[in-house]
């Protein structure tokens, strides 16, 4: 059975549950086992606009307490994936990594760089692979159209990654829709940032960036937007009842997290394994739309 440290972050366990949910239930279904290290603090993505070095040491910290289990790390957040990532990118350099445990030391941590951190796609995509997924799949959700997206920080900063697919023409959330029988469409604003980053500052900004993105989709027929990242979802899924109301839309195009499509192919219950119901989603409408009578 493969072993991982499961990095929530922040923001799923306390605003998108189902995330968490669909993910523990996929993993225990694939002979993946997620081991909670209760010590996690933030990853540091925020941190890091005010102070780079305070920013670091948050990841840093949880790489050590990941290393210090003999664990890698497995995440479900695009941005804390990226904010890893580039911290065991630059831990890489001797100085920093010693200055860094100089601060560490402070809490009985040390890093060494053996700790790897992949977000839970990743995983899936190189360690269980497409065609052992396409075996687990129990519900024919071939009449599904998927757009996919990405995220900006699942593949970049690109040096952080490896050479683990394209960040300009990303495919391998592709391949993963694929693999539970849906079909994933290609759309022009692709690889256009959810705004969340840009929140913060500037709702107007951020919001023209989703309302780009939900504009491009409505001409393609698609049932789903799925996501990887739970900062992708909120933004989708709440920002278009912003638009709505702003601009007298009628935007509703329902949002799934990629675990939970693949729980559905799998044949998970849609309410207590992967938390349909949480997405704003009628369970009712949910069964109409894949075409078939399942319980939950």
């Amino acid at each position: 059975m493969r072993r991982y440290a499961l990095f929530l972050g922040c923001t799923t366990p306390t605003q998108v549950l189902q995330y968490e949910l669909a993910s523990r239930w996929i993993c225990k279904q694939l002979g993946i086992e997620l081991v909670d290290i209760e010590d996690f603090v933030c990853c540091g993505i925020n941190q890091s606009n005010i102070s780079i070095e305070a920013g670091l040491l948050l990841a840093s910290m949880n790489l050590a307490l990941a290393e210090k289990r003999g664990l890698d790390i497995l995440t479900l957040c695009a941005a804390c994936t990226g904010q890893l990532a580039e911290a065991v990118e630059k831990l890489e350099d001797p100085k920093i990594r010693d200055r860094v445990n100089s601060k560490l030391k402070t809490v009985d941590l040390r890093y060494e760089g053996k700790v790897r951190v992949r977000h839970i796609s990743r995983i899936l995509y190189e360690d269980i692979g497409v065609d052992r997924l396409k075996e687990k799949v129990k519900i024919d959700l071939s009449r599904l159209r998927i757009a996919p997206h990405y995220g900006c920080h699942y593949l970049k900063p690109a040096s952080a990654f490896k050479g683990f697919d394209d960040p300009d023409n990303p495919k391998t959330l592709h391949h993963l829709i694929s693999a539970t029988g849906a079909y994933p469409i290609d759309y022009e604003t692709i690889n256009l940032c959810c705004g969340g980053k840009s929140f913060p500052v500037s709702e107007d900004i951020a919001r023209s960036l989703v309302k780009s993105k939900i504009d491009n989709l409505m001409f393609k027929k698609i049932d789903f937007l799925v996501v990887q990242c739970q900062t992708c979802y909120l933004m989708y899924r709440g920002q278009q009842r912003a638009l709505n109301q702003k601009f007298n839309r009628n935007y509703n195009i329902p949002v799934l997290l990629y675990p939970q499509l693949l729980g559905v192919a799998m044949g998970g219950d849609l309410r207590d394994d992967l938390g349909i119901h949480l997405n704003g989603i009628s369970l009712d409408d949910f069964t109409k739309k894949l075409g078939v009578d399942l319980p939950y």
